[in-house]
């Protein structure tokens, strides 16, 4: 079922993306509810806070959508690696931290050690 989604926030000043995301349901909108606390992010956190505190909001939006999972995670690492994470790639412009949010294959024969169960 192709359900899944790949979205991003764009800064309103400049139009530029800040963060990347792959989703489904309301997901893309989750990181609005986000706490300094509970945030596994708190680049894209204090980007969105900066944001607020100017009176702005980010404008999200979906770039692709009635994706398989698989495909989502691939244009999710396509467009973090066009654009480049910020503090960590030269000339990078996201607040991602990860190259790649796709699970580690930990079985089957996928796995490095092709056969481990």
């Amino acid at each position: 079922m192709n359900q899944y989604y790949v979205y991003q926030y764009r800064d309103p000043q400049t139009g530029l993306p800040f963060y990347i995301g792959k989703g489904l349901g309301t997901r893309m909108y989750s990181h609005m509810f986000e706490t300094y606390e509970n945030t596994s992010n708190r680049k894209k956190y204090a980007w969105i806070k900066h944001l607020q505190n100017l009176g702005l909001e980010p404008i999200i939006e979906k770039v692709a959508e009635s994706l398989s999972e698989d495909d989502a995670y691939e244009l999710e690492e396509i467009l973090i690696k066009k654009y480049g994470r910020r503090d960590i790639d030269p000339v990078g412009i996201l607040t991602n931290i990860c190259e790649s949010n796709r699970p580690p294959v930990t079985r089957g024969p996928a796995h490095h050690q092709y056969g481990v169960p």
